[in-house]
């Protein structure tokens, strides 16, 4: 991963092009079953503090399993922490998470399966992009966007 890295950041620099590293924290296979996010602090934020040393502009986080604690990876990045969306979880989970996520400072958040494989996925975005851009509390956003 370094040198990748060390040859990727005079690149981005000359471009224009923000550097955004992605450290990832993954269960073993035999305990999760393949690609599977540890939420694990102590595990996360040694290597979020390496990427930063090796140049990030912007991180892109797993979320701790505890969402209260997020802000000590915001701490460590001191660059824009963007938040991975982790494993699939249901409507009010998701939200509530990603609420307690951006009240401690993440930037933004990345989500995959939790938007693409939702029943709504407009519904879902809207309701997360609400928490982001608007501080909406995560019932609310569900409220205004998940009704059937």
């Amino acid at each position: 991963m370094h040198p990748n890295i060390l040859r990727l950041k005079p690149a981005c620099e000359r471009y224009g092009f923000p550097l955004m590293i992605e450290p990832l924290v993954f269960r073993p296979s035999d305990q999760a079953g393949g690609y599977q996010v540890d939420g694990d602090l102590d595990k996360i934020l040694p290597l979020v503090r390496q990427a930063v040393e090796l140049g990030a502009d912007v991180i892109k986080a797993d979320p701790t399993d505890d969402p209260n604690v997020y802000h000590k990876v915001i701490q460590t990045a001191r660059v824009p922490v963007l938040v991975r969306g982790g494993g699939k979880a249901n409507d009010l989970e998701v939200l509530h998470r990603s609420e307690q996520l951006i009240a401690q400072g993440a930037s933004g958040l990345v989500y995959g399966r939790n938007i693409i494989q939702h029943p709504n996925p407009s519904g879902m975005t809207k309701a997360l992009m609400a928490i982001v851009h608007e501080n909406a509390k995560a019932n609310e956003a569900a409220k205004r966007y998940l009704a059937a």
